[in-house]
């Protein structure tokens, strides 16, 4: 949980666009590894794992487009302490595993078979379901439209001025 927080204070001394987005996948795989760890199954973990490269992979592309070439450049100290602090918080977990113990208890308390994937699907919840299924499949038709067209959000680029 420490190394949750400590990457979350982190983004405030990032200011590379790229970067931020490596902390954000980051804190994506920790938070469904702490998930994965409380749940039986662990398909949402995976599904919100997805989700998240998917999202990334859309800001990547804009941020790309949009942004000069800007250098990536880390301090070597910074780096150091980076990891240090890193060793400091994930230190039981190293030596004894010890600092999933509240993870075992919260998942001692069953707290994830009381929302199975059959009650997802059953009576009125299926029509939710179905409803979500219809409108994700029109915004993928309308996000690919959009972004077909010349004009759309992404900057189109010139490929015949590059290579001369």
């Amino acid at each position: 949980m420490s190394l949750i927080i400590f990457s979350s204070s982190l983004c405030c001394f990032l200011s590379n666009p790229m970067s931020m987005g490596l902390l954000l996948l980051i804190y994506s795989f920790l938070i469904s590894f702490m998930i994965g760890k409380v749940m039986v199954s662990s398909w949402f973990c995976i599904v919100l794992v997805l989700v998240m490269i998917g999202g990334l992979l859309v800001i990547f592309m804009y941020v790309s487009s949009i942004s000069s070439n800007e250098s990536f450049n880390l301090n070597l100290l910074f780096l150091l302490g980076l990891i240090l602090i890193f060793l400091f918080f994930f230190e039981d977990f190293l030596l004894e595993n010890q600092s999933f113990d509240l993870m075992k208890m919260m998942s001692d308390l069953n707290l994830s078979e009381s929302f199975s994937l059959v009650k997802l699907y059953n009576g009125s919840c299926f029509i939710l379901t179905f409803f979500l299924i219809i409108y994700l499949i029109f915004c993928m038709v309308v996000v690919s439209s959009i972004v077909k067209h010349f004009s759309g959000p992404l900057r189109s680029f010139n490929y015949e001025q590059i290579f001369i």
